[in-house]
């Protein structure tokens, strides 16, 4: 990390159970993620079109953006920092506490990489909770199971010889 300016971590959270009726509703997520790395919010901001609630918060170096979509329960998290030593999992936490998702897909990107374009591709990182796991086990037996049924009423007649 020595050769980058920042941190820039994008993060989906599908499935989220969060209660969000306006967008003021993402000032105590905004304002925890900041409180948990012990920086103050300059200047916070809400957004409000038809289908997405936006909430953005603030530093110098540092500011966390969040696109919700309630139709969809589903939540854009931005988080960019000049400071290269800040602890992005903790904020991440902090989101995936507070918006109560059951799948989250994390990419991380080294802003200003310096060093050679192989380190500049993103980390992508994926995290299923036990129940969506369960959930997509048990579409795949029932899928499975399905065909087995359909291939022991219907067998194939061997060709004529």
């Amino acid at each position: 990390m020595n050769n980058t300016l920042g941190k820039h971590l994008l993060i989906d959270f599908y499935n989220c159970r969060l209660a969000v009726t306006m967008p003021e509703d993402l000032r105590p997520s905004l304002e925890n993620a900041f409180a948990c790395i012990g920086i103050a919010i300059e200047e916070i901001n809400f957004f409000q079109s038809p289908d997405e609630m936006t909430g953005i918060a603030f530093t110098g170096n540092t500011h966390i953006c969040i696109h919700y979509y309630p139709v969809l329960s589903y939540a854009a998290v931005d988080i960019y920092s000049f400071s290269a030593d800040l602890h992005l999992s903790r904020i991440m936490g902090i989101f995936k506490t507070a918006f109560k998702s059951d799948r989250i897909k994390a990419t991380s990107v080294r802003r200003g990489d310096f060093g050679s374009i192989r380190d500049m591709r993103p980390k992508r990182k994926s995290k299923i909770t036990t129940v969506r796991r369960m959930k997509n086990t048990g579409a795949r037996i029932k899928r499975t199971s399905a065909k087995m049924i359909n291939i022991l009423r219907h067998p194939k007649r061997p060709p004529n010889q």
